[in-house]
């Protein structure tokens, strides 16, 4: 149980300081953290696209 807390802490600590290098929110950079994938602009667009509702993009 302990080596999931230090990974939880480890995630926290490297979503907040891509964030803050990149310039977005700190759970989109935990939830591309958590995805596998590169914290970047690009990534966050697409990953904010994909979690918006159509219905919405439509408007």
């Amino acid at each position: 149980m302990n080596n999931i807390n230090d990974l939880d802490k480890i995630i926290a600590i490297a979503s907040r300081v891509a964030a803050k290098r990149r310039g977005m929110s700190i759970t989109v950079a935990r939830s591309l953290l958590l995805l596998g994938t590169e914290p970047t602009s690009a990534n966050a667009t697409l990953f904010h696209r994909q979690q918006t509702p159509q219905k919405l993009e439509e408007v």
